[in-house]
C-alpha cells in the first residue's frame, strides 16, 4: 500500500511506481530544541478491520531513531487509547527484535495467551520481569503507556534486517475470528499466495505474534476506526531513556537530542 501525503513536507519522501522512499533531514544541523525534520504518513481511511501487508527494503535504524508501523483509533471524543492502537513493528536505536503490542483502555489482558504455543516469538517484560500481557496502558507491573507487547523475529528489523534486503509484515485484524495476528518473512522467503495478491493466512502456520480479542479476555470493541501510520521520530519517549545502553560511546559525547539535531552523519541509516 503506497500513501500519498502532504506530509512529506516534514522530511524526505520520495514515490516511484511502486515504492516509496521516506527518511530524516540528513544535511544540516538544526536549531537546538527544533527537532529534526522526518515524516509520518497516515491513511485517509479508518479502518475497522483488515491485512495489512508492508514490503519493506529498508528499515530506519540507529542512534536515537523510532521508527514503527502501526495503527491507531482517535477523534476529539474519544481520546487515545479509547479506540485503541496495534503496533505492527516498533523499534528504537539499534534493535534487531522490533516490538509487536496492543494499547488499550482497561479490560484488556492476554494472561491466556502462550508464547510457543500461540505465537511464535516471546513477552516483553514488565518492571519486575514480569510478561507484558496487560493491554491497558496503566497497567500496575507495567512501564508507563507499555501496553501488552511480544518481541518480534531475530533479524526482522535493523542491520541485519536491511543486510538481507529486509522483508514483509503481514498484520492481521480479524474482530469476527477475535484475534490480531502478525507473520515476518525474510525477502523472497514469502508465501505464493501472497505475492500473487490472493493472501490465505490460514496458511500461514503460528504468526510470530498473536493477541486474543475474545469477550471477556480483551473485547473487539477496544479497537475501532483505526487509521495505518508508518511514523520515523528521533529519541522521543521512547529511544531517549535507552539511548546510552544503545549507543554508549555516543553518550559519552553527547545527548539524544544534540545528536539528531547537530550531527546528521550519524543519520545515514534513519529512512
Amino acid at each position: 500500500m503506497l500513501f500519498r501525503s502532504a506530509a512529506a513536507a516534514a522530511g524526505m519522501l520520495k514515490e516511484e511506481a511502486d515504492h516509496a522512499y521516506f527518511g530524516v533531514d540528513m544535511a544540516r544541523q538544526v536549531e537546538q530544541g527544533a527537532g529534526r525534520p522526518s515524516v509520518r504518513i497516515q491513511s485517509k481511511a479508518a479502518y475497522n478491520s483488515g491485512l495489512f501487508v508492508a514490503k519493506i527494503n529498508h528499515a530506519p535504524t540507529g542512534c536515537g531513531t523510532w521508527p514503527a508501523f502501526w495503527l491507531y483509533g482517535e477523534d476529539p471524543l474519544h481520546p487515545w487509547p479509547t479506540w485503541g492502537e496495534y503496533d505492527v513493528a516498533e523499534s528504537i536505536n539499534n534493535m534487531k527484535r522490533p516490538m509487536t503490542t496492543l494499547h488499550t483502555s482497561e479490560r484488556c489482558t492476554q494472561e491466556g495467551v502462550t508464547a510457543g504455543s500461540d505465537f511464535l516469538s516471546e513477552w516483553e517484560k514488565g518492571t519486575e520481569n514480569n510478561r507484558a500481557d496487560n493491554c491497558d496502558v496503566k497497567t500496575p507491573g507495567q512501564w508507563e503507556n507499555q501496553g501488552c507487547s511480544q518481541k518480534g523475529p531475530m533479524n526482522s528489523w535493523g542491520q541485519p534486517f536491511n543486510a538481507q534486503g529486509g522483508g514483509t509484515y503481514a498484520a492481521e485484524w480479524d474482530p469476527d475470528a477475535e484475534h490480531i495476528r502478525t507473520w515476518f518473512w525474510p525477502a523472497g522467503m514469502e508465501p505464493s499466495d501472497l505475492t500473487g495478491h490472493l493472501p490465505m493466512p490460514e496458511t500461514w502456520g503460528t504468526p510470530f505474534s498473536y493477541f486474543s480479542l475474545k469477550k471477556g479476555t480483551c473485547d473487539s470493541n477496544h479497537f475501532k476506526n483505526m487509521r495505518l501510520v508508518f511514523t520515523l521520530n528521533m529519541c522521543g519517549d521512547l529511544a531517549d531513556p535507552y539511548f546510552g545502553d544503545a549507543c554508549p560511546a555516543l553518550a559519552k559525547q553527547m545527548s539524544c537530542q544534540e545528536m539528531a539535531e547537530q550531527h546528521p552523519e550519524h543519520l545515514s541509516e534513519a529512512y
